[in-house]
């Protein structure tokens, strides 16, 4: 009889630890954002998040969420709030997003475990007007355009002074085009070695430039202090005459279309039917 409440106690642990496999549970285990910024500064953005499974009604639940195209339904049944888009919304457009649940691997059919990393990709649009966007412009000399990274376009945790808070299981990594010159990054990316980094110090900028072939950058665990990332690319004089020529076309058709276009069509419609009508005339009286 002494020994009743004891196996008891065992039973109900037994049972509140079977309960526990078997409920669901998400962990996540990495977290990767990849950009790649187009010549054009416009760019395209892949996101995965590894995590780890434990309990068949987990992984039961992962696999019948493939049917779900929205990433706020992937949060809430996962309960991992960094399902979301790291580009930020507010001051990017963000188009053509995609989801892409992998199937699970890595099972421990005994423990009942599994892997499984969902990947999500989207294209932020070419910057506007104002400046807003993921990447910004400028124009600051003919034919050269200086692109650089927008950090408040990233949707990461930040510290009281604004700094990009990376944890050891999150990753950013950017890919900028081939072309690119002037490469500066205000942070040594943890994929290279700043010993072994070529560096050139340019007196008039009063800047080091990156001189080597890399055009892939990441970093991950760390805070970024006052994060910058630019490069500059410099167009042939062809592509410069023909971006004059189309931006011209532009504007004069802008101006067409435009209640002052009108206007001025009018009126040169009105003078060319005087100067017709005149014409006539002075031909009828001879």
């Amino acid at each position: 009889m002494v020994n009743m409440p004891r196996c008891a106690l065992f039973l109900a642990f037994a049972a509140l630890l079977l309960a526990s496999l078997a409920s669901a549970d998400f962990e996540q285990r990495s977290l990767k954002v990849s950009i790649i910024v187009n010549p054009d500064g416009s760019a395209h953005v892949e996101e995965s998040i590894r995590m780890f499974i434990t309990g068949q009604q987990s992984i039961d639940l992962y696999e019948n969420s493939f049917v779900y195209n929205d990433l706020s339904s992937w949060s809430n049944r996962t309960g991992l709030g960094d399902i979301s888009n790291h580009v930020t919304r507010a001051i990017t457009s963000v188009e053509r997003l995609r989801i892409r649940p992998n199937t699970v691997d890595g099972c421990n059919t005994v423990a009942k475990t599994c892997y499984a990393t969902l990947t999500w990709d989207y294209d932020v649009s070419d910057i506007s007007q104002n400046q807003t966007g993921l990447v910004k412009r400028d124009y600051y000399k003919p034919r050269t355009t200086r692109f650089s990274i927008n950090p408040s376009a990233l949707a990461f945790p930040v510290s009281k002074n604004g700094d990009i808070i990376l944890s050891k299981e999150a990753e950013l990594k950017v890919t900028i085009p081939d072309d690119s010159q002037k490469v500066f990054f205000s942070k040594i990316p943890t994929n290279m070695v700043e010993a072994e980094t070529p560096f050139t110090y340019d007196r008039n900028a009063n800047q080091k430039f990156y001189t080597g072939p890399q055009r892939a950058f990441s970093w991950s665990g760390e805070t970024l202090s006052q994060f910058e990332l630019s490069f500059e690319r410099e167009d042939s004089l062809e592509s410069e005459i023909l971006s004059f020529f189309s931006n011209l076309q532009k504007r004069i058709f802008a101006i067409i279309i435009s209640w002052e276009g009108v206007a001025l069509l009018v009126l040169a419609g009105i003078f060319a039917l005087s100067v017709t009508a005149l014409h006539s005339k002075s031909r009828l009286n001879q």
